[in-house]
Formats: C-alpha cells, structure tokens, sequence
C-alpha cells in the first residue's frame, strides 16, 4: 500500500515537534512546514494525504493555503489552532474535514487523523487502482510502488496506462488509445502509441521486477498486467 503522509503547517516549533513526534510514533509519515510558502512548497514536490494547519501562519492565512492546495488536487485538511469561536470553527469545518482547538490531546488528535484518514481513503476507492502491490491514482495521476515511490510518467504517459489499468483484462486497440492521448501528443498517430508504449516499458522495466508491465495481445491491442515481484 502507499504510504500515508501527513504535513503539519506551524509556526511555533515545540509544539510542532511534540505532534510530529507522537504521529511518527503512531507510525504516520510527517513533514513540516513553518509558514505558508514552507507549506505550499511541500505539498507540490510531495504526494501529501492529509494537511494538519494552523490559521494563523508568519505570512498568510491556513485557510487560505488550504484552498490553494486543494485546487491543485485532492487532499484531506484538519485545523489545528487556538481559534476556538464558533465563527472560526464554522468556517474551518466548511473548508476542511476536522477542526481542532489547542491545546489538543495528542491521542485525541491522532484518532481524528486517523478518522478522517479513513473516510477520505473510502472516498479515494474509485480514484485508486491496485495493480499488484502498485497503485495507481487518477486524481493525482500518480503511479507508485509498494514503498510509495513515484514512477514519473509524462502527461500523454500517464493518459495510457491510465486507460490501460481502467480495461482490466480486456486490452485496448492502438485506434482508441489515439484517442486517449489526443489532448496531451501534438502529433497523434499510430506511431506515436507505439513510442509511448516502448519509454512506458522501459520505465516499468527500470523499476524492477514487481512492477506492472505492457504485453502484446496478437490482433487486439495491449493489456497492462501485474507482476509478482
């Protein structure tokens, strides 16, 4: 399964090592940011799951990055802060999936992580893909291995093995999978399927033996197939 990680946005940093300090003791992947930009910056270079974040930041507002985030791709958000009124918690609750008021109960604060870890996951089933011990996810067009490693695709990449997954055990013609590719190649022909199929290939290939491959079905097209590693 793909490891779950967590990012915590807080500007005091006692008790930002104390909660990542006790959720990597619950066995959660965390990073840490101090401000907003600190924040932004992560969720983009990494495949965050969940965003724990103050409301008040050094340079910005935590509902304010949070809405950032999400318009770049899916993710959970829970309010960790000292804005207790009922004004904040409403509008925390209708930006995010949990508010917390400080100071929190660390045991208290990992079993609502872990709540609302498990109602956004249920929501991610018709996203996510199990391909083997890999995962392929379509919101945030991510291919990954049982470590949670990112296989780096490209747009038109990542259209194909996209379809591929989608057909199961039923493989897919070069004609329709033109028209996968149609909004992400310039050029889109029969030929270009077939040069995307052979870098898609050797990238799996180059990521080992458990990772799922491209065959050939004679007179149908290609079939994306798991592999035992």
């Amino acid at each position: 399964m793909s490891v779950v990680t967590l990012l915590l946005v807080e500007d005091d940093p006692i008790f930002s090592e104390i909660v990542a300090a006790h959720l990597r003791k619950e066995g959660l992947e965390v990073v840490c940011a101090q401000d907003v930009a600190g924040g932004l910056r992560l969720f983009s270079e990494l495949p965050i799951d969940l965003v724990l974040a103050d409301v008040n930041l050094p340079d910005g507002l935590g509902h304010d990055m949070v809405r950032r985030m999400k318009a770049r791709r899916d993710c959970a958000a829970i309010y960790v802060t000292q804005r207790g009124e009922s004004d904040d918690r409403i509008l925390g609750l209708s930006q995010g999936d949990d508010y917390i008021v400080k100071p929190a109960d660390l045991r208290e604060l990992t079993a609502r992580v872990r709540a609302v870890l498990r109602r956004y996951q249920r929501g991610r089933v018709d996203r996510v893909i199990e391909i083997a011990d890999w995962t392929l996810d379509i919101v945030r067009r991510e291919l990954a291995d049982a470590e949670g490693a990112i296989l780096r695709l490209t747009r038109a990449e990542f259209d194909l093995v996209a379809a591929l997954a989608q057909s199961g055990s039923v493989p897919l013609g070069r004609e329709y999978l033109v028209e996968v590719i149609a909004s992400a190649e310039a050029t889109k022909n029969m030929r270009t399927v077939d040069v995307l199929i052979s870098r898609i290939r050797r990238k799996l290939a180059a990521a080992g033996p458990s990772a799922p491959r491209i065959v050939t079905v004679h007179a149908q097209g290609y079939q994306l197939v798991r592999t035992e590693g």
